[in-house]
């Protein structure tokens, strides 16, 4: 896999990942649920996408 299809994959992921989020958090008002968008979420949302969303709703929830 060359750099520009890397650089395009981890871009498709994180801007994916970003709206889901942003889904999951505007739904999550109304029920006090709210995963915060800091440098460590979205590294992990980035790299790992819509599994990576699964890994940290998963880890909310166990906190």
């Amino acid at each position: 896999m060359n750099a520009v299809k890397l650089v395009k994959k981890l871009l498709i992921n994180t801007v994916l990942g970003a709206v889901l989020l942003a889904v999951i958090n505007f739904i999550g008002l109304y029920f006090n649920f709210y995963i915060a968008l800091n440098i460590y979420s979205a590294l992990i949302i980035g790299v790992l996408g819509v599994p990576g969303l699964v890994l940290l709703i998963f880890l909310k929830f166990m906190i």
